[in-house]
């Protein structure tokens, strides 16, 4: 059947219905919230299912500047996979059921750490860490011939000696590296203690100390459960970041707060792992 209406708006061509800019596929009035509509059965009443495009990983990457949220079935992967990322930077994931499995995991090895960190005064409860810069000699940032910290397209970690009665330990610092004007809630611990922060506004290059404690030391690992709440183009993306510190030899036991002959000898790693 083929019907054309010229000025009209409804065209039928071979099953294929545009109504108001809208494309229905073997149904003759789409669903008005969508701008295609595929009938889930055809002509003769049976079930049918949408089969995109299918192909291997190899022929993903080779597809030219994929638009975000172009999706394609990899068939190297058998999943679905959609382009989280953008043309020029590609970030393929699969669609799972397990919301929570470990995805785009990122991470950055720093030795040593006591040797390499250079003093910064610890501000008060009611201020926040310094506007975040590469370059900044409060943090470990600055010091790039030793390392590096986690960061991912959205957050940074970093750290930043604490001096005074807590010297020989850190503070850690989660920066928003964004672009975009975040509001983001997390919980960590500190000092055995749970620490929950809600509906946290970080602007663009500003960042929050991990935890009300402060004080992080050189036998510790932490781990901070986020969540984006807004903008709403990332809202419900949660992450897992984090840090361990280790010993890389045994010669002697470090004590808590990182005094010691051992102390250069220490390394952190620290990590951001999307979960999906």
């Amino acid at each position: 059947m083929k019907t054309y209406q010229i000025n009209g708006a409804v065209f039928l061509i071979a099953g294929i219905m545009l109504v108001k800019g809208q494309v229905g596929i073997g149904i003759s009035s789409p669903d008005p919230s969508a701008n295609l509509h595929v009938a889930p059965r055809n002509s003769l009443n049976q079930n049918k299912g949408t089969l995109l495009g299918t192909m291997t990983t190899q022929n993903r990457n080779s597809i030219a500047q994929p638009a975000t949220g172009l999706m394609i079935y990899n068939t190297t992967d058998k999943c679905l996979q959609i382009n989280n990322g953008t043309p020029g930077s590609p970030d393929w994931n699969c669609l799972s059921n397990q919301p929570d499995s470990f995805q785009n995991m990122v991470y950055g090895y720093y030795k040593p750490v006591y040797p390499g960190m250079l003093s910064s005064n610890l501000p008060s409860d009611s201020q926040r860490p310094q506007q975040y810069s590469p370059t900044s000699p409060q943090l470990y940032g600055s010091n790039t011939a030793n390392g590096n910290f986690a960061s991912n397209s959205i957050f940074r970690l970093e750290m930043s000696q604490i001096t005074g009665a807590t010297a020989g330990t850190y503070a850690a610092i989660l920066y928003n590296v964004s672009g975009e004007t975040l509001i983001v809630s997390y919980s960590t611990t500190a000092a055995f203690q749970p620490v929950i922060r809600n509906n946290q506004l970080l602007g663009n290059g500003t960042g929050v100390f991990v935890d009300g404690n402060y004080a992080a030391y050189y036998t510790e690992q932490q781990n901070v459960y986020a969540t984006i709440i807004s903008p709403s183009k990332w809202q419900g993306r949660k992450f897992l970041i984090g840090w361990n510190i280790f010993k890389e030899d045994y010669a002697d036991v470090m004590t808590q707060g990182g005094s010691g002959t051992g102390k250069q000898n220490q390394s952190m790693i620290s990590y951001i792992i999307e979960l999906k």
